[in-house]
């Protein structure tokens, strides 16, 4: 056998092993989905059962039919209310709106975070916390502050603040801020969440 000849036979051998590998690789696939199917299958018919029984419990029991030849039917209207149950109903209505009057309105709040940025590095920045603290509205509860560094040996000022939405906004205390033109550049909202 030639050179040729067994480079072809060897060819072939090899197609054959991965044919099979590929063929076996392949059916084990095929079985596998067929099993989840199976399994898929078993749990459909547990929901349904499930499905089945829940509808069983909710629906109202069936009314037994009169004497006098009517067939009480689906879409039958109900025409006598039984007083008693009327009579409950009207207290727990009377209830639930006693307890709603009675709630306390929710206010919403907001928690804000700024960025004052003072003019320079020279910029004494306790004193011009002091001075953001200093604004004062209803509704407004300042919170934590930080210095953080800027660049170049500049820092910023970074608060937090507590706000009623209704009263307090952020143009006002960005106004109230800028204000203070000696220490303030610059006033930026950094987050703003609703508490």
């Amino acid at each position: 056998m030639n050179r040729k000849g067994k480079v072809d036979l060897k060819q072939k051998n090899l197609i054959r092993a991965l044919d099979t590998s590929r063929i076996d690789e392949l059916e084990k696939t095929v079985n596998s989905l067929i099993t989840r199917i199976s399994e898929l299958e078993v749990q459909l018919g547990k929901m349904r059962e499930l499905d089945q029984m829940v509808l069983d419990r909710t629906a109202p029991a069936a009314k037994p039919a009169g004497d006098g030849g009517e067939e009480g039917g689906l879409f039958d209207s109900d025409d006598e209310e039984d007083p008693e149950a009327e009579r409950i109903r009207a207290e727990r209505l009377a209830e639930y709106e006693a307890k709603k009057a009675t709630k306390p309105a929710v206010v919403a709040k907001s928690n804000i975070i700024f960025d004052v940025k003072p003019w320079g590095d020279d910029t004494d920045l306790v004193e011009m916390e002091r001075l953001v603290r200093s604004i004062q509205a209803d509704g407004l509860i300042w919170g934590s502050s930080k210095l953080v560094p800027v660049g170049y040996g500049i820092k910023k000022l970074q608060i937090s603040c507590v706000v009623e939405d209704d009263k307090v906004g952020t143009d006002f205390l960005e106004e109230a801020m800028t204000e203070f033109e000696d220490y303030v550049q610059s006033v930026d909202v950094v987050a703003f969440n609703k508490v």
